[in-house]
């Protein structure tokens, strides 16, 4: 439906003589105005959902390592939705917004899990990473089996409304086991890196705070 307004919008500018315009109503109208809506819930849930995370996490670093995972998840909702040829929809947009609110929560159990060996006393932030994976592979793999289970019932049947509820399955479906991978090796990465800046962070800092102590010296033994 997509297509065939944005089609018809470009014969009509080729057709229409100068001072001419085409307004859309009814379905269209309503199809582009949900779609303007849709995407502004998307952020704000994106906003909501950072702000509990930096609270849950007590760092404003961890949230973004959990939620930059999701936007690899849409790979798998263009790839499914391309080899199943059905285009990017409303219902299937409504299924990428079930999806982030899905999908992080893999992204969640790494970096909590890592973040609890870490405060028990691990130092090496690699052996903590490789720990995690291989403690939390099989509840993340649940989690995902469970979502892909939870959905196959919207894309198998061929009902009345059938064609609604395909889409936002496919989406669905195709996002978890993309982000479920994603999960796995960019979870991981990202923290590493985000950690690291961490670390140089507070060898400026103390190294700041040094520097002060040292002169504060230095003005002390000139009083003296």
């Amino acid at each position: 439906q997509n297509e065939v307004i944005a089609r018809t919008q470009e014969i009509v500018k080729e057709v229409l003589p100068e001072g001419y315009k085409m307004e859309l109503d009814g379905t269209a109208a309503g199809l582009g105005e949900s779609f303007k809506s849709l995407t502004t819930a998307l952020i704000l849930g994106l906003i909501v959902a950072y702000m509990i995370l930096a609270i849950q996490f007590n760092s404003f670093i961890h949230p973004v390592i959990v939620l930059v995972a999701l936007p690899f998840s849409l790979t798998g909702v263009v790839l499914i939705l391309w080899m199943t040829g059905i285009s990017l929809n409303l219902f299937s947009f409504i299924g990428v917004i079930v999806l982030m609110g899905i999908s992080k929560k893999n992204s969640i159990m790494m970096v909590e899990y890592t973040n609890n060996l870490r405060n028990a006393g691990e130092k090496n932030v690699v052996t903590a990473l490789l720990k995690a994976c291989s403690i939390r592979l099989r509840p993340i793999l649940m989690t995902s089996a469970a979502t892909i289970a939870a959905a196959l019932p919207l894309i198998i049947g061929n009902s009345i409304g059938q064609e609604t509820r395909t889409p936002m399955g496919l989406a669905i479906i195709g996002g978890s086991i993309v982000s479920t991978a994603f999960t796995l090796i960019v979870v991981p990465s990202l923290y590493k890196l985000m950690s690291r800046l961490e670390n140089n962070n507070a060898v400026h800092m103390n190294g700041d705070v040094s520097q002060f102590k040292t002169n504060d010296q230095i003005n002390e033994t000139m009083t003296i």
